[in-house]
C-alpha cells in the first residue's frame, strides 16, 4: 500500500503532469476570454517553468557571473518589496492621508540597502510573505473577477429573502462576467481604499468599453441579481445613501435645478465613478426587455400575466379587526403569513403604502405619472435592444437618461424638439437591454420605481448562496441562513 502511494505521489508530483494542467486550464482561459493570441507566450513559459527550467539557469549563470546583473535583480526585488510592503504599512500608519510616494521611497531604500548590502534574516522572512501575499492576491483577484464575489447585504431592501448581515456568493459565470472597465485600482476593495472611505481605491488613467464574457445563461424574471447602481456615476460624500440626482429634484437646495446643481457642488464634496466603479446594488428582476410592466395593489404584472409567487415577500399593512373596529399600526407582513388574516369576516387588511409620490420615475408633476404609488404603478415599457420609441416629452422624461447617459448620446431639447448627437430626432433605438428590478421589502426597498431601468452593462452577476448571516443588531450568527441558496 506503502508503495502504491509513493507512486501516486510521484506522478501527481510529476512536473510534466502539472505543467500539462496548467497549460489546459490557461489555454482554456484564453480561449474564454477571446485571446488566444496570448498562448504564444504563455504556453512556453508555462513549459519553461515546470519542465525546461532555461529561464532559471540563465538567471543563475548571469547573477554569479556579472555584478550589473546582480544590480538590477536586486533593484526589481526592491521595488516589489516596496510595492507590497509600502502599501500594507502606508495603510495601517498613515490611512492614505500623506502621499505613498513618501512611504514607497523609504521602503524602497531599505530594501535596496537590504538586497545590496545585507541580506538579513529578517528581511528574508519578511520576502516570504511578500512572494506569498502576491501570488494570492493575483490568483484571488482572477477568482472575484472572473468567477465568484463575495458581498454583504447592507440594508433591509431584499428582506425577508436576504437580511442585512447575510454573506453571499454572487456568480459572475451566471451571465458572464465583464472585463475590468477600470483595470488600475486597489485589489479586494470596490472603490474606496481601506480605512479611508474619502480616498477612490482607482484611477481612470486607463479605462476600456464594456465587454462581457459568454455565460452559462441570461438574466431571467425572478433572478436575484447584482448590480452597479445606476444613478451612482455621481456622489454626494456626505450623504452616500442617497442619490445626486435625487437632491437636484429637492426644491430645498433651490428653486431651478442649475440653482440646485451650484448650491450642492459648493456646500458638498462629489465623487464622479465609472461606471464598474458605481456602487453594487441588489434586487429582484421583475421586468425583462420588452415587458409592459404595471403594479396593480403591489403585485407586478408583466404584459398582463402577474408575478411568480415570492414567499418572502413583504409589504407594510394595517389590520381592521371588523370585530372591534380597531386598525393596527402598520407591521411588516410577508406573503406566506397572510393565511393569518384570511377570515374576511374579522379581519381586513390594507397595505400602507397608498400615498403618491413625486420621486417615482418619471418624475413628472401633472399627468397620469403623477398619480402613481409604490403599489399602483406604470403601465411602462421596459426598453429592449433593436426596439424604437417615440420621442415625446413623456418618453424623454422616462428614457432620456438611458438615451443620454447610458448609451453615450449627447442629446439636447431645443424648441420642443429632440437633437440627438447633433441631428433633429423623432425616434430612437435602444442598443442595448435594460431590466426592472425590485426589492422583496416591496414597501421599504429604492429601486427601479425610483431612479429608473437597469442597463445590461451594469449587470454584475447572480446572487447564489448564502455563506454566513450575522445579526447587525445583536453580532449573533444566524446559523440557520448559513449555506442556503438564494432563490
Amino acid at each position: 500500500m506503502k508503495k502504491i502511494f509513493a507512486t501516486l505521489g510521484r506522478i501527481l508530483s510529476s512536473p510534466i503532469l502539472i505543467c500539462v494542467i496548467v497549460s489546459v486550464v490557461v489555454t482554456l482561459f484564453a480561449v474564454w476570454y477571446g485571446a488566444v493570441w496570448t498562448l504564444v507566450v504563455a504556453l512556453p513559459l508555462i513549459y519553461d517553468y515546470y519542465v525546461g527550467h532555461n529561464i532559471a539557469r540563465l538567471h543563475d549563470k548571469l547573477y554569479k557571473r556579472y555584478a550589473w546583473w546582480r544590480v538590477i535583480y536586486g533593484v526589481w526585488c526592491a521595488l516589489v518589496f516596496a510595492v507590497v510592503v509600502g502599501v500594507i504599512v502606508h495603510m495601517v500608519l498613515f490611512k492614505w492621508t500623506t502621499p505613498f510616494i513618501i512611504t514607497f521611497a523609504v521602503v524602497l531604500l531599505f530594501a535596496l540597502w537590504s538586497e545590496l548590502k545585507n541580506h538579513t534574516k529578517v528581511y528574508e522572512w519578511i520576502y516570504g510573505w511578500v512572494h506569498a501575499i502576491i501570488f494570492a492576491t493575483v490568483v484571488a483577484t482572477i477568482i472575484q473577477i472572473y468567477w465568484f464575489q463575495m458581498f454583504v447585504i447592507p440594508t433591509g431592501s431584499m428582506e425577508s429573502t436576504l437580511m442585512a448581515g447575510d454573506y453571499i456568493l454572487v456568480n459572475k459565470t451566471a451571465y458572464g462576467p465583464r472585463v475590468p472597465m477600470t483595470p488600475l485600482s486597489f485589489p479586494f476593495v470596490h472603490n474606496t481604499m481601506p480605512l479611508n472611505p474619502e480616498k477612490e481605491s482607482f484611477t481612470t488613467a486607463w479605462s476600456r468599453d464594456y465587454r462581457r464574457l459568454k455565460g452559462t445563461s441570461e438574466v431571467q424574471r425572478g433572478d436575484v441579481v447584482v448590480f452597479n447602481y445606476p444613478e451612482g456615476d455621481t456622489v454626494v460624500m456626505e450623504m452616500p445613501a442617497v442619490s445626486y440626482y435625487q437632491l437636484l429634484r429637492d426644491t430645498h437646495f433651490g428653486s431651478t435645478e442649475s440653482v440646485r446643481r451650484k448650491t450642492i457642488a459648493e456646500n458638498y464634496t462629489l465623487a464622479v465613478r465609472p461606471l464598474d466603479k458605481k456602487e453594487n446594488y441588489i434586487k429582484r428582476c421583475v421586468g425583462m426587455p420588452g415587458d409592459r410592466l404595471t403594479i396593480v395593489d403591489g403585485t407586478v404584472y408583466h404584459d398582463g400575466v402577474a408575478e411568480d409567487a415570492i414567499p418572502n415577500k413583504q409589504y407594510y399593512y394595517t389590520v381592521l379587526n371588523r370585530r372591534t373596529g380597531s386598525m393596527s399600526s402598520p407591521m411588516i407582513l410577508r406573503d406566506n403569513e397572510l393565511s393569518m388574516y384570511a377570515d374576511t369576516s374579522r379581519y381586513e387588511l390594507r397595505k400602507a403604502s397608498g400615498v403618491m409620490m413625486e420621486t417615482l420615475i418619471p418624475h413628472l408633476s401633472s399627468g397620469d405619472s403623477a398619480r402613481w404609488t409604490l403599489d399602483n404603478f406604470g403601465e411602462i415599457w421596459v426598453p429592449k435592444a433593436g426596439e424604437s420609441i417615440t420621442l415625446d416629452d413623456y418618453n424623454m422624461a422616462m428614457y432620456g437618461r438611458c438615451i443620454a447617459l447610458y448609451e453615450g448620446n449627447d442629446v439636447v431639447l431645443r424648441d420642443g424638439k429632440v437633437y440627438i448627437n447633433g441631428t433633429e430626432a423623432s425616434t430612437y433605438t435602444f442598443r442595448q437591454n435594460y431590466y426592472f428590478m425590485m426589492g422583496d421589502n416591496r414597501h421599504g426597498s429604492l429601486d427601479s420605481r425610483f431612479w429608473g431601468f437597469v442597463p445590461e452593462d451594469h449587470i454584475v452577476g447572480k446572487a447564489a448562496y448564502v455563506w454566513m448571516s450575522v445579526d447587525q443588531q445583536t453580532g449573533e450568527i444566524r446559523w440557520d441562513r448559513m449555506f442556503t441558496a438564494i432563490k
